[in-house]
């Protein structure tokens, strides 16, 4: 199945504006985030050293905000888009 992930920020500057993955069905967030780090120099802004999503990770799926500890939870389904962004800081 095909997702598309929307990426902000430094995420952007790390993994481009907007990707296409394939990915097989039935699979999670989680799943589609590993994917999109692969094992690039970047890879560790996503994917923590026990390949979990880290906890700064700000992730939106179907316009609702998703923790990264249950990304391995929701499943994902063809056409499906997710929006990564890191945490908003400044004033």
């Amino acid at each position: 199945m095909k997702v598309t992930i929307r990426c902000y920020a430094r995420f952007r500057d790390a993994f481009g504006d907007e990707q296409e993955l394939v990915i097989p069905d039935r699979a999670t967030i989680l799943d589609a985030v590993r994917t999109l780090a692969g094992t690039g120099p970047d890879a560790e802004l996503l994917i923590d050293e026990d390949k979990n999503i880290r906890s700064y990770v700000m992730i939106m799926h179907r316009d609702i905000r998703i923790s990264p500890m249950d990304a391995g939870t929701v499943p994902l389904s063809d056409g499906d888009s997710l929006i990564l962004f890191p945490p908003v800081s400044g004033g």
